[in-house]
This record gives C-alpha cells, sequence and structure tokens, in this order.
C-alpha cells in the first residue's frame, strides 16, 4: 500500500517468475500433518515488492526504483483437540529495503483458542486487537496492496504491528447475524519514564458486528482472520464463495494515556511537568462486503469502508516550541487525534478485478496541517491461483502534512505455499 513516513514512498513488485515457478493450488494453507482432529499445519508468505518513484532517485531528478521483500512469514497452526485450536506466526517485513539486509524476523502472532461453542471461544496470547473490520484482517487476502496503515493509530508502545497482549472472547449468536469481539490487553505499561497509565489500567476494546447474509467468524485462525475479499478456484473459473454484507461498531479504551505538559520541562520522573491526563479513545464503524452480482459466482463486486474517530490528545506545541504532550510526534503518521476514513471498491470478474482506494484523515488537536492524510489510489489485480498465487498492479499518490502529493506506481507478487 502507501508507505506515510518517507518521500521515497514504496511502490510493490514482484518476483514474478519464482511465483509462476512455485505457484500452488488456491486452496493452498500449507502442507498438514495429522488428521482432522489433531493437526500441524505448516505455510509460507512471500510477497515481492519494487519501488518506483517519479523523482525518488538521490539525483532528485531520475525514476527511483527498489526491489524487496515487503513479507516474508513462517505460519504454524493447527489443533490440538476439536476445541483447541492454535496459531503462531513469523514475520521478517521489508527485507532488503533501502539496502537493509540484517536478518529482523520476530514473533508477530501467537495464541491458543479455546472453542467452547459457536458463540464463545476464547483466545489468548498476542493477538490482533479487534478493532474495525480492516485491523482483523490478514495480509493473505488483501483486496487492495497493503493496509490502510495510516488510518490505524493505536497508542505508541501499546502493540506490536497491531498486535497486543491478553485474552479476547468472540462468537456468533442470533443464527449467525450478530458477531462480538472482547478483549483485555496489556496496551501502554507506565513506568518511572513514561508518565502515561501509572495506575496500570488494562487496554478494554470491544466490537459488535452484524452479518446481513453469511457471518465471516468462526473457530480457528479461518474465523479468528477475515479475508479483504473471498476466493475459490473452480473447473468453471475463480468464484465468491460467500456472500457477505456486515456492519460494524468498535470502541478501544485505556485510562491516562494522554499526558499534557504544563510546561517544557522534560523530565518524565517528575509527576510535576504533567498538567492533566486525560483516557485514550477511539471509535470505528465499518462496512464489509463481498457479493456475487450473477449466479456463475464469477462476477462480484468487493469492498469495504472504514470510520476512525481517535482522541490522543492535544498535540499542539507549547509557547517554547516543545511538544505539549507526553511525546513529540512528526509532520505526518503518529497517533494524533481526529477522524478520517480508509475506503477501497473493487469488481471483480473471474481472476481479473480493477479497484480504487481513498484514504483520508484530518488531525483535530496539531499545529497547522499536522497528522493530515490524503492518498487516491487505483489497480488492477490478477488472482491467477486465488489467495495462493497472484499480482497486483496499483498507482496512486499520496499527500502528507498539506504537502506536495507524491506519486507511487506498485506492483506486487504474492506467493502462498
Amino acid at each position: 500500500m502507501r508507505s506515510t513516513t518517507t518521500k521515497r514512498a514504496p511502490v510493490a513488485t514482484c518476483l514474478i517468475l519464482g511465483a509462476m515457478l512455485l505457484s500452488t493450488p488456491a486452496s493452498a494453507g500449507g502442507f498438514t500433518i495429522g488428521d482432522e482432529d489433531k493437526n500441524l499445519r505448516v505455510a509460507m508468505l512471500m510477497q515481492g515488492w519494487g519501488a518506483f518513484t517519479p523523482e525518488g532517485a538521490p539525483d532528485g531528478e531520475s525514476l527511483g526504483t527498489e526491489f524487496y521483500l515487503r513479507r516474508m512469514r513462517l505460519l504454524f497452526f493447527g489443533r490440538i483437540t476439536k476445541w483447541v485450536h492454535f496459531f503462531v506466526e513469523t514475520d521478517s517485513p521489508n527485507f532488503g529495503k533501502d539496502g537493509n539486509t540484517d536478518v529482523n524476523m520476530f514473533i508477530q502472532d501467537a495464541w491458543m483458542e479455546f472453542s467452547i461453542h459457536e458463540a464463545l471461544q476464547i483466545n489468548v496470547g498476542m493477538l490482533l486487537t479487534p478493532f474495525s473490520h480492516h485491523g482483523m484482517q490478514g495480509a493473505v487476502s488483501l483486496l487492495s496492496l497493503d493496509y490502510h496503515s495510516a488510518l490505524i493509530k493505536y497508542p505508541r508502545g501499546s502493540h506490536k504491528v497491531w498486535r497486543d497482549w491478553g485474552i479476547m472472547v468472540r462468537g456468533l449468536f442470533l443464527k449467525r447475524h450478530l458477531g462480538y469481539r472482547v478483549s483485555v490487553q496489556n496496551g501502554v505499561h507506565g513506568s518511572t519514564a513514561d508518565p502515561r497509565n501509572p495506575q496500570d489500567w488494562p487496554r478494554l476494546t470491544a466490537r459488535l458486528t452484524f452479518n446481513v447474509f453469511e457471518s465471516e467468524s468462526g473457530p480457528g485462525t479461518g474465523g479468528f482472520f477475515w479475508d479483504g475479499l473471498y476466493l475459490k478456484k473452480t473447473k468453471r473459473g475463480m468464484i465468491s464463495p460467500r456472500k457477505i454484507l456486515s456492519f460494524g461498531v468498535s470502541v478501544d479504551w485505556q485510562r491516562g494515556l494522554n499526558v499534557t505538559r504544563n510546561n517544557g520541562e522534560v523530565d518524565p520522573g517528575l509527576d510535576t511537568f504533567v498538567d492533566a491526563r486525560t483516557d485514550y479513545f477511539a471509535l470505528a464503524a465499518d462496512a464489509f462486503l463481498d457479493l456475487p452480482l450473477t449466479s456463475s459466482r464469477k462476477l462480484a463486486l468487493n469492498g469495504q469502508m472504514n470510520f476512525y474517530y481517535y482522541d490522543h490528545g492535544d498535540r499542539r506545541a507549547l509557547a517554547d516550541g516543545s511538544s505539549r504532550s507526553f511525546y513529540g510526534l512528526g509532520a505526518g503518521g503518529g497517533e494524533y487525534s481526529g477522524y478520517g476514513f480508509s475506503s477501497e471498491l473493487g469488481l471483480r470478474y473471474d481472476q481479473w478485478a480493477g479497484l480504487v482506494s481513498v484514504d483520508w484523515f484530518n488531525a483535530t488537536q496539531a499545529d497547522g496541517q499536522q497528522g493530515d492524510h490524503l492518498a487516491i489510489y487505483g489497480g488492477f489485480n490478477w488472482w491467477w491461483r486465488g489467495h495462493a498465487t497472484n499480482f497486483k498492479l496499483q498507482a496512486g499518490a499520496t499527500r502528507i502534512a498539506g504537502g506536495d502529493f507524491q506519486p507511487i506506481v506498485i506492483l506486487q507478487a504474492q506467493l502462498l505455499l
């Protein structure tokens, strides 16, 4: 998708030959060891990217180009019994970007699930925070090239790539039309060096979803992560196997995270510099659709819109130029208070799809246009073997903090083995 922090915003390309040689069936989800009741599945996700940025070369005039691995993941998941599922995933993101070949592999997901009933699953461990439909999607099945990350503004120090540690209960009821997710997680831990949350309150997040037709949730990995669109390869072509129209609302809260200075002092070990503390609060509302338009299900409309509101406190500077909040933020991205939306809409026929995407955020408690964000994209996807092997071309421009639009052309190849 869009990099919002550097002028050379990445523009994704591929490993096309490797993906063609190593492509797997659309139903690929790893190699399975064991039987239906007790099994281990092992999978690999690789997304090759390249960047083509006008005037992005070091001379400031030539076309900037860059190739790297956006994602390189190993996945381990399965079930111990009919009632106990698990999922562990590593990631080594942006390998080779800007010439950086240092190995940066880490655990990104790690949880176990107790599936008691359709209306009650309990997940424990390192979990995606259940805030917005988009925030619960897996990278394997995104409609656009990447996440709309500029609109996910969790508090600094509360997560690792949107994951937090804790427990979540979730489930479906009312004939699967109503779904819920509620989590209690660490969030931000206060300390002598960090005046936020001095009483160590947990972070609370809750989500409620109404499914008009079919539901997306369920036990295990397939029900924990949602898709950007659902695909199935058949003898008659690529189809939409499900009919989904859902509406959701989410809240995210933790006490005492918004700390305001009363002067320019910077010693966080002294509570005297704290003028006020308020709670971090965020609200999201979203609509998601994946609707077959013909009886063959080869023609489908896919998309979503996520609305966001964040209260991260006052981000304007004090009279002496120092940050009013506990930590300063750059001109773009960051945990700014304000509101905005991310949106994408695609029309797919068989393996081919076109899409448009718009992101917008307005920072309401910042100096000038700091924190503001606008991105407009269009693209084409070739779902050659569904989510297992596909190619995405995306082009558009991003404007950060009221600056100039930075044009981007993006090409990606994905392999799920």
